[in-house]
């Protein structure tokens, strides 16, 4: 199954305790230029912490997360890589996001030569995790995270593993991100992924060939966007290579949360506004959809 793109690139809608690991980051960065404000460093100081997070669907996890806690409640996501990969590979987009004002998690899996199911464990262990921390008498992030708005997120395997558990867990996360999904043998019920999903690929990617398939199966009934970004590898998703194909990465990724974790409407001009034309003028797609 394929999907058909409009030459536009778009369709329009349709209808304390706890020892700190480091302190880092943020503070007040310059404006950013028109259509570059989610692209950039956000306004908040990063911290971060290791200890006290064990769990037995993960090997090892670090969350990130504002120093200044004073307005939270905030919003979370769990993270993962993909084969092979560490929590640390990851943290080119975890720490970009904490800026912008969320609390991350992001895993290791218990095996990073495994398959997707093993991803898909840890994702559900880390999911849960979150709202331990925000329940945990010591936790720095003790009522601090809003467990109504939690996104899962992963890479490759470690997507695949994402939208594994997202048809498990129904309209348990708030929404979805797959990053150039790869799922191998391995069948996802799409029927059970009722919350908000984006899926977010490489024109020229090596390994995960299927993004825009698997993004043709997701329900009609809800609000899903597709970007496959002109020129992309798979090997841009982790590590610290090719800063400026994970510039445009997590300028979508950081989007996407704001609409559907901050309410913040603004940010559609991401996928169908002021913003969105000028990186299709800019020749960041080779096809693009988004739907409400």
């Amino acid at each position: 199954m394929s999907v058909s793109f409009k030459s536009t690139l778009r369709f329009l809608p349709l209808v304390a305790s706890v020892a700190l690991a480091g302190c880092f980051g943020g503070g007040d960065p310059d404006p950013a230029p028109e259509g570059q404000a989610l692209t950039n460093p956000g306004d908040y100081e990063i911290c971060s912490y290791e200890n006290n997070l064990e769990n037995s669907r993960y090997a090892s996890a670090r969350m990130t997360y504002p120093c200044d806690l004073s307005a939270g409640p905030f919003p979370a996501t769990t993270l993962t890589g993909g084969f092979t990969n560490s929590k640390e590979q990851m943290e080119w987009l975890s720490e970009h996001l904490t800026s912008h004002g969320y609390v991350v998690l992001t895993m290791t899996p218990t095996n990073r030569y495994g398959q997707p199911p093993v991803w898909r464990s840890a994702q559900i262990g880390g999911f849960a995790e979150l709202e331990e921390e925000n329940n945990r008498a010591g936790s720095p992030l003790q009522g601090k995270i809003n467990l109504n708005k939690r996104n899962i997120m992963g890479f490759s395997m470690g997507d695949g593993g994402v939208l594994l558990a997202a048809a498990d867990m129904g309209e348990d996360p708030a929404s979805v991100i797959a990053l150039a999904p790869w799922l191998g043998d391995n069948n996802v019920n799409y029927n059970g992924i009722k919350v908000p999903t984006m899926m977010l690929g490489s024109e020229d990617d090596e390994l995960a060939y299927y993004t825009e398939d698997f993004y043709a199966q997701l329900p009609s009934n809800i609000e899903r966007g597709l970007a496959m970004f002109a020129g992309a590898s798979h090997y841009d998703w982790f590590g610290s290579g090719n800063q400026d194909e994970k510039a445009e990465f997590r300028t979508l990724v950081t989007a996407f949360l704001e609409v559907q974790l901050k309410n913040d409407d603004s940010a559609y001009s991401y996928f169908e506004g002021a913003e969105h034309d000028e990186h299709v003028a800019d020749g960041w797609f080779s096809a693009f959809d988004y739907q409400k």
